[in-house]
């Protein structure tokens, strides 16, 4: 049987919906939801309506409780609730749900909308009234049992079958953790029981900011490909344009920020680094108003975590860049310096060692910078000599020592003391020469520490490292030398120090 192969199909192209017809299907589906909210609402029941909102206000009670027993009346009640928040709050008790409770029988559609009421204010109702949450879950809860059981799915089977899941005000979180383990979309969940609107009503908001947070606690952050992230970060920039802090003076956008910064891996994905970035901002940006609003209320471990990835990132842009830069130019002598290079600025990051990076590049070689990471490298000073636009120098401090060092002929310097190079580390400088960075800050910190505060070597064989590591040795600075080389470089270390 001959197989013929047919010719690719081609994607279509579709154009965006105008904003119009987005609005117009949005207009469409809340009516659509006003109209299930208000099935079998005809004249004269709104009638009744009115009627019943007169005697909650009146406060005639023994009218109401007398008829209670009316189901028709009972619904009107509960209608009145739902439609009109400012008369809820007035007269929805403790004691008045209790007496609906015990006075009335709801029917189905009735128990509906006293479910949906429910859903609607969740955890609030206890800012109305204490206890009132527990009053109104337990009317809803019993309504629900005194319905027929039914075959056909709709709103009062989904609670009966699932009670644990909207019974206290931690059910959202168990719902939410329970979908996520499973490998289960939330929104799909809610549309399968027939409450697919209650995810814009509260308790359907708490249960989508808890899944979205246990989707991020429960990934991988090292790996490469995440498809809620976008969608969380895309609801965190829409909400924090039209909702209040919460109690906690927290947007949600602070607790998604929070638990992606939780993680404890050295080496997140780039995916992960976008996400956080996405609407946060670079963490190291003190003096911007996007710091202010997204970091300072974020925990400093959590904060700080979040610089170290940074630098991190840094680091690997500044060493994928330099080896796109010798590769492309046949630079073999830079490519061989750069895995001894390596090799010590990733195994300080590593240990720990490094409190902060900052790069330094010519105009030319920072596109290949930028084109080694899909992240933007924001924290990026210029180095401004017409001659060196293809130099790339890198600053990184690690508390009690400080390296700078770069491509091409650019020496390693070393200098010891606490305070690293102040002048780079100085955010608000923004463009360097080379003169600075070879002889102006050299010179300043020996006025500043002493003579033999700073070394400069070439990196030449593996003579530059032994060098490096006798200057820090000398100054009673101790490292994991074995982890900032290779084998074979440690042990050749170890021959020249004569120690076997």
């Amino acid at each position: 049987m001959k197989i013929v192969e047919l010719p690719p199909i081609p994607t279509p192209a579709f154009q965006p919906w105008a904003s119009e017809v987005v609005d117009g299907w949005k207009a469409r589906t809340s009516a659509t939801v006003d109209l299930g909210r208000r099935a079998g609402m005809g004249r004269n029941y709104e009638a009744l309506v009115a009627e019943v909102r007169a005697l909650l206000l009146g406060g005639q009670w023994q009218i109401v409780d007398v008829r209670l027993s009316e189901r028709r009346f009972a619904r009107a009640l509960i209608s009145a609730w739902s439609e009109d928040e400012p008369l809820a709050r007035k007269t929805m008790t403790v004691e008045a749900v209790t007496r609906v409770r015990t006075g009335a029988q709801l029917s189905r559609l009735a128990t509906i909308q006293a479910a949906t009421l429910y859903a609607e204010h969740f955890d609030r109702l206890d800012d109305w009234a204490p206890g009132l949450f527990a009053a109104v879950r337990d009317l809803v809860w019993h309504a629900v049992q005194c319905q027929p059981t039914r075959q056909r799915a709709d709103v009062v089977e989904a609670l009966r079958a699932n009670a644990p899941y909207f019974a206290d005000k931690g059910a959202p979180s168990a719902l939410a953790r329970d979908l996520v383990a499973a490998d289960a979309d939330l929104y799909a969940w809610f549309k399968r029981h027939h409450i697919g609107w209650w995810l814009d009503l509260r308790l359907g908001r708490i249960a989508r900011d808890h899944f979205y947070l246990a989707q991020i606690a429960a990934a991988d952050a090292e790996q490469r490909e995440h498809a809620f992230l976008e969608v969380v970060t895309q609801e965190v920039m829409a909400r924090q344009q039209t909702e209040d802090t919460d109690e906690n003076g927290l947007y949600f956008g602070h607790y998604v920020l929070g638990a992606l910064t939780a993680k404890t891996t050295k080496r997140p994905s780039e995916a992960w680094l976008a996400a956080t970035m996405s609407f946060a901002g670079d963490p190291r940006m003190r003096n911007t108003a996007q710091w202010q609003t997204w970091w300072a209320p974020i925990p400093d471990e959590s904060r700080q975590r979040a610089v170290r990835w940074l630098q991190g990132l840094d680091l690997r842009a500044f060493l994928n860049g330099v080896q796109n830069y010798a590769d492309r130019t046949g630079n073999d002598d830079m490519k061989r310096m750069l895995e001894r290079r390596a090799r010590l600025l990733l195994g300080l990051y590593e240990q720990d060692r490094i409190e902060d990076v900052r790069l330094v590049l010519g105009d030319e070689i920072r596109r290949y910078i930028e084109s080694s990471t899909t992240i933007p490298v924001h924290d990026v000073a210029r180095l401004s000599d017409s001659a060196k636009r293809d130099t790339a120098v890198i600053y990184v401090n690690c508390g009690d020592f400080s390296l700078v060092e770069g491509s091409h002929s650019f020496q390693l310097h070393t200098y010891v003391g606490d305070d690293g190079v102040p002048e780079i580390a100085d955010r608000r400088r923004r463009s360097f020469t080379l003169d600075d960075l070879r002889d102006l800050y050299p010179a300043r910190h020996q006025r500043r520490h002493g003579i033999d505060s700073h070394e400069a070597v070439r990196h030449q064989g593996f003579a530059w490292v032994v060098t490096t590591l006798a200057f820090l040795y000398a100054h009673g600075i101790r490292l994991d030398e074995r982890a900032l080389l290779s084998q074979y470089d440690y042990a050749d270390l170890c021959r020249r120090r004569g120690w076997y």
